[in-house]
């Protein structure tokens, strides 16, 4: 509140005998303000509000405190005469104040800023709160840290025995609760198995985030005035220049929880409001170190140690940033220490460190490039060189020739699959024949989010359209749910899903001939090699990962979505549901028993609204609504026959349900037939033909969204499927009369 060379603010009195009465005023030899607030009969708006009309002076929108008018302006003053700097201009310093009249206040800022001062309103209650925000974080990070929950206590981090010294400084009363800030966000993200932190600076705050199974979640916002304190804590215990905040800057730390040492590898980046931190946690306890603990299926798993049999040639391993590869290397390399084999890496940087095996870090500043360290490697009689990233035609070239002879070479790449990975050593000047003799495999993989099994519950939801010619009907698929266990996120860890490219002597001609990316792929798939996705799908049905998950992760490459099929169910009680087949890519082979008898099933209808009474006849087609199969696509009414009812009972309840209409006369037309490979039995689609008046009000379903009447010529063109061309072309032949003439006893229903 006001100190007390401003607590007689007699100026305020005329503006308080305007809101309340002279009786209610109590008597005072402090603020007039404080005393007017504790009756409880005016409130700090209310006066700002009258005050702001007495002067003309605006009311601060904002309390935000540039970090220049914070400079500018010494604590002592600001306290002095209860002011907030805001802003600070080549001409002007913008100032908080709740006594517009203190003309000593004015004067002094302007002499001290060399500015023009420009006031505006705030209640004084709100300026010392953020006095204490902008020129004491400390203290108000200590109040922060007192009202945070956390499992582990803030002192589980503690600094390393090298680190120490250089934050013994530290200790201060002023600067511990930063000490302790730090503590408690690293400590914290341990706890949550957080993968990295960052901390983002924002207009009025600083966002801590953590990455879990490869997702950012919020932690907390912290008050921008903690921003710079902060990150020096951070840059001193990574050894980097805390002066310096204009240049990125990188560093390493090592902190213990629990009696477990953790790495943390900082990096710091200049940003518009200020620099953007992301620390990588690098915890050995929760590291893959083996084939198992990656999650990795056993028919990948053991595909992965054929290919570790080889003696000489190159292993790729290719995919996106945080997918994995580096983990992937090590646990293979882990399984290479077995054979007492001189292993020797070059990395940037080095994640993980692995005893027994030489780890060289990429220094560019000093000259140690990737095909500078790699030259010198081979010079050290390995028998195995991991290289931790091909970026260039140099290292790519070296590498290739280290594996011609006599060296096994592990790489990366940033390739979208395993025959991307082919074309991309192209783009970089390798000879084709070389790479066929070189190449020993590759290996493509994608981290999908690992479903909580403590809560992981059925699905009910529809299955996406690139999901119908891989789940069989009636299978059932799990979904995220959340509990304690997860902390109420559904999923729990992430496994690797792989595709394991190991070429054959006919791949091997195509690569050498350079053939074009599809028909190497078309070639990899004969070979037996499953995709990413066909991998992906077979987790699913095990129930590792969610459908949500699994088209986040991955794509679905084109010609392996097969759009004119009907959605299946997640319903283990709905094993009728109808799927449509157009001769897409052969799926992944279930274990599901297939007998030598192809059964025949009659499982749903098509009904085709017709309105006869027009010339030509008016034919109702409707629009898939966005949130179903086969978004905005156009159609006839189609639906499932339920268990105990006949067909043309099934015709009358979908017309109804999709369109609010009534037969006047119902037909059966024909019937479809379809074969489903993926349960191996044939389907078939009994076609109605039902007689309406259009003049009646159609009320769609959900399904829907829109409908036209249209010419049978035109509905047929509209519509997504080729058989409603052929149904209305066999209605018009049959009805075109307006009955069934001779064949009206056998085709009539109604």
């Amino acid at each position: 509140m006001p100190d007390a060379r401003t607590t007689r603010d007699d100026w305020l009195l005329p503006i308080l005998h305007d809101l309340l009465p002279t009786t209610t005023l109590p008597p005072t030899t402090g603020s007039h303000w404080r005393s007017a607030i504790a009756t409880g009969l005016v409130t700090d708006a209310q006066l700002l509000s009258a005050l702001s009309i007495r002067t003309r002076l605006p009311l601060a929108t904002t309390l935000h405190t540039s970090p220049s008018a914070r400079d500018r302006i010494p604590e002592r003053l600001a306290r002095r005469y209860s002011v907030l700097p805001l802003a600070l201009s080549e001409t002007t310093l913008d100032i908080a104040t709740w006594n517009p009249y203190d003309l000593e206040c004015e004067q002094t800022l302007a002499f001290v800023s060399g500015r023009r001062i420009r006031l505006a309103l705030a209640a004084p209650g709100d300026i010392e709160r953020h006095l204490d925000e902008v020129y004491r974080p400390a203290t108000m990070v200590a109040k922060l840290l007192a009202g945070l929950n956390t499992s582990t206590p803030i002192e589980a981090v503690h600094e390393s025995p090298t680190d120490t010294a250089l934050g013994a400084h530290h200790d201060s009363a002023m600067e511990r609760p930063m000490v302790q800030l730090v503590d408690h966000i690293v400590s914290e993200g341990i706890t949550r198995r957080a993968s990295d932190i960052h901390l983002e600076p924002e207009d009025h705050t600083i966002a801590v985030r953590y990455r879990i199974d490869g997702m950012l979640h919020q932690a907390m916002s912290l008050p921008k005035a903690v921003g710079i304190p902060l990150v020096s804590r951070i840059k001193i215990m990574a050894r980097m220049d805390i002066a310096d905040r204009l240049r990125p800057q990188g560093g390493r730390a090592r902190v213990a929880i629990a009696g477990s040492a953790i790495d943390l590898r900082v990096s710091t980046l200049p940003a518009t409001l200020g620099e953007k931190v992301v620390i990588r946690i690098l915890d050995p306890r929760t590291a893959a170190t083996s084939l198992t603990s990656l999650g990795i299926a056993p028919h990948s798993a053991t595909r992965l140690r054929t290919l570790l049999d080889a003696r000489e040639g190159v292993i790729l391993v290719t995919g996106p940033t945080g997918s994995g590869k580096t983990t992937t290397l090590y646990a293979a390399l882990q399984l290479l220490l077995e054979r007492q084999l001189n292993i020797v890496t070059v990395e940037d940087p080095v994640e993980y460190r692995i005893p027994g095996i030489v780890q060289v870090q990429v220094n560019p500043k000093a000259g140690l490039t990737f095909a500078e360290a790699l030259r010198s490697i081979l010079r050290q009689d390995p028998d195995v060189v991991l290289i931790g990233e091909i970026r260039d035609r140099e290292t790519a070239t070296i590498a290739m020739q280290a594996a011609l002879t006599g060296h096994l070479v592990f790489a990366t790449l940033h390739t979208i699959d395993a025959t991307s990975a082919i074309t991309r050593l192209h783009d970089l000047g390798i000879e084709p024949p070389k790479i066929a003799a070189a190449l020993k495999g590759i290996i493509a993989q994608r981290l999908l989010r690992r479903l909580c099994p403590q809560c992981a519950t059925p699905s009910t939801d529809p299955i996406p359209s690139m999901l119908w010619d891989a789940v069989p009907s009636g299978a059932t698929l799990l979904a995220p749910t959340g509990c304690q266990s997860c902390n109420q996120r559904g999923y729990k860890g992430r496994f690797a899903v792989t595709e394991i490219l190991i070429p054959t002597p006919a791949i091997e001609r195509l690569v050498a001939e350079a053939a074009p990316t599809p028909t190497l792929t078309a070639a990899v798939r004969r070979s037996g090699t499953h995709s990413l996705w066909d991998n992906g799908v077979l987790r699913l049905l095990e129930g590792d990962t969610s459908v949500d998950e699994l088209v986040r992760v991955l794509d679905v490459k084109p010609g392996e979505e097969s759009p004119h099929r009907e959605a299946p169910t997640n319903s283990v009680d709905a094993p009728d549901d109808e799927w449509y087949d157009t001769g897409s890519i052969p799926p992944i082979h279930h274990s599901t028993p297939v007998s030598t008898t192809t059964p025949i099933h009659v499982g749903v209808v098509d009904v085709y609204v017709i309105d006869p009474s027009h010339t030509p006849w008016r034919t109702l087609v409707l629009q898939r609504s966005r949130t179903t199969r086969c978004p905005g696509a156009w159609e006839a009414i189609h639906g499932r026959i339920e268990p105990n009812e006949t067909p043309e009972q099934a015709a009358e309840r979908e017309l109804l349900e999709e369109t609010g209409l009534h037969a006047a006369r119902l037909y059966n037309v024909t019937v479809h037939a379809f074969y489903l490979h993926t349960v191996h039995r044939v389907e078939l689609a009994v076609v109605f033909c039902a007689f309406v008046d259009s003049a009646h009000a159609v009320t769609l379903s959900h399904e829907h969204t829109r409908h036209e009447w249209l010419t049978p010529t035109a509905a047929a063109e509209r519509c997504i499927w080729p058989r409603a061309g052929q149904a209305l072309r066999e209605i018009e032949k049959l009805l075109s009369n307006g009955d069934a003439g001779p064949a009206e006893d056998v085709l009539r229903v109604k």
